[in-house]
């Protein structure tokens, strides 16, 4: 009788070891494509006058997940992004721990990272079977740079032609071709653009398509932003909206020379994004091509809001180099930031909602229910690791990955059923942090002290009411710091500063933000990229 049992345990384990391998090969493939430093408005889904037809077909053929947070800058929201876990759990750069890649390639998938890297050690040591891309944390898109790699080789092959936004898509089209498969495997991409990341540097051409439509300034550009976000259901007509920053210049303050420079950095930043978007169509048309694209999952988002900052203006006019210029470094400054967060509040590394929230798209023509939808349910970077992994390893999983990972597979969603978090949200990068619930937000710009919303009557964080409120800030106060030293392992809480940072500076906008000054366009140099009458 015992033998019996034992054959019959035997069989059980190897028809369970069976199922277990059909599910590896059964997943969808998955590519995850992450812009760099976007803004929440500016693809045309989301509001903005940019031109981004393949990204705004995929909205219309997929979800817009309009309320999908991450860390506020690069390093941590793809050390989450990756992991699934809290960046202070897993470390700066993904110090400890396994991530998406390696997960994925145990479940059978073929594994690359085109672009941008930005973590610590190299992709080929992490899981990832292909790497053409940069190691640091960005390069010129003409020029490349020294940390550039073909897997571990470095490579130095940068054309007079070479545009680091088309050698990413070229990159990517060739990863998923299906005569590179040899195995047959379903793959996993992380197709990770630069753009539109400083430098601010595109195609003259492309500038040149919009020089001069940004000459109405960045106030105007935000409100015509705003109303289309009401038309398309993103917000509602009768949501409170921030005041005007009291750091940024009115824009009919500014000289003509000012405007000029100011319409040009825009021009840059618009063309950069237009090219990421052309791009991406022809991944999408590859897909096609190759009959892959019906089971295949897109998800595409920011790793974090728009770059306010400026630090590199004066020594690149020292230099005669303008935005758009090979060899020059431009960021995008805190007037064109204020427009592409629309509706928002504040920017890159701040844990207000202009620095954490990005537009973000799921495209899977054969997994998601109900197209052209907006789903406003709160989700966080931490939630696409467990969602991925639970589709690679079948397809009908609800649940997702278990493991001891923060984030939340969000299945449900793109099946059209109901998802609803249960936890908090937290957030936390230098002298800025925050915790959000389904109706209260609790944050902090430039280590100033506690700001408390209710999300629920207003979701754009416009009415501070941490001074008729104390009980509650003390209450989340305490559950932030509870969460801080249990994934940190750090027994108190002493940010760093952005005042002393060479990178960031204080960028409130009600009082303890840095004023900003726009630069203005040296005579000798308007007749570079010059507005056509």
């Amino acid at each position: 009788m015992s033998r019996i049992k034992s054959s019959l345990i035997l069989f059980l384990l190897i028809l369970l070891c069976l199922s277990s391998f059909g599910q590896e090969s059964t997943g969808p493939n998955i590519i995850l494509i992450v812009a760099d430093d976007l803004g929440y408005s500016d693809l045309g889904c989301y509001g903005g006058e940019i031109n981004t037809p393949a990204l705004d077909n995929m909205a219309q053929k997929g979800v817009r997940l309009t309320n999908m947070y991450n860390a506020g800058m690069c390093v941590i929201s793809r050390s989450s992004l990756l992991t699934g876990k809290w960046w202070p759990q897993t470390g700066y750069g993904i110090e400890k721990g396994t991530n998406m890649a390696q997960e994925l390639k145990a479940k059978g998938y073929r594994t690359g990272i085109i672009g941008k890297w930005h973590l610590q050690g190299e992709p080929n040591d992490k899981g990832f079977d292909y790497f053409f891309g940069f190691l640091g944390g960005y390069s010129s898109y003409f020029e490349g740079s020294k940390d550039y790699r073909l897997n571990k080789e470095p490579f130095n092959g940068f054309d007079t032609d070479f545009y680091s936004t088309d050698a990413f898509t070229n990159q990517a089209i060739s990863f998923i071709e299906k005569d590179k498969n040899e195995k047959n495997q379903p793959f996993f991409l992380y197709l990770s653009y630069q753009a539109p990341h400083n430098p601010l540097q595109a195609p003259k051409e492309e500038i040149m398509e919009y020089r001069g439509k940004y000459l109405k300034g960045w106030k105007a550009v935000r409100e015509a932003r705003i109303k289309n976000q009401i038309r398309f259901g993103i917000i509602d007509a009768s949501t409170p909206l921030p005041e005007y920053p009291d750091n940024l210049p009115n824009w009919n303050t500014l000289t003509p020379e000012q405007k000029d420079l100011e319409d040009l950095r825009m021009s840059v930043y618009a063309a950069m994004i237009e090219r990421m978007d052309k791009g991406i169509g022809r991944v999408v048309q590859a897909l096609q091509k190759t009959n892959q694209a019906e089971n295949t999952l897109i998800l595409f988002m920011s790793d974090n809001g728009t770059d306010s900052f400026s630090v590199m203006d004066d020594e690149m006019l020292k230099r005669n180099l303008l935005p758009g210029d090979i060899g020059s470094n431009y960021q995008p400054g805190t007037g064109w930031a204020y427009a592409s967060v629309a509706p928002n509040r504040l920017y890159k590394i701040s844990q207000h909602n202009g620095g954490v929230r990005t537009g973000a798209i799921a495209y899977w023509p054969k997994g998601i229910k109900e197209i052209n939808r907006i789903c406003d349910e709160p989700l966080h970077v931490i939630d696409i690791l467990p969602t991925v992994l639970g589709l690679a390893g079948n397809e009908n999983n609800e649940t997702g990955y278990s493991s001891d990972i923060a984030g939340t597979s969000f299945i449900p969603l793109l099946r059209g059923k109901k998802f609803k978090r249960k936890s908090p949200l937290y957030f936390q990068f230098m002298d800025n942090r925050a915790i959000r619930t389904n109706t209260w937000s609790l944050i902090e710009v430039d280590g100033s002290g506690w700001e408390l919303y209710n999300v629920k009557k207003d979701p754009l964080e416009t009415n501070d009411l941490s001074d008729i409120f104390p009980n509650k800030v003390k209450k989340f106060n305490k559950d932030w710091f509870h969460w801080w030293i249990t994934e940190s392992d750090e027994e108190t809480y002493v940010p760093e500063s952005t005042s002393a940072s060479p990178h960031y500076s204080p960028q409130g906008d009600r009082g303890t933000g840095e004023h900003y000054i726009p630069s203005a366009m040296p005579k000798k140099l308007s007749d570079k990229y010059p507005i056509k009458p």
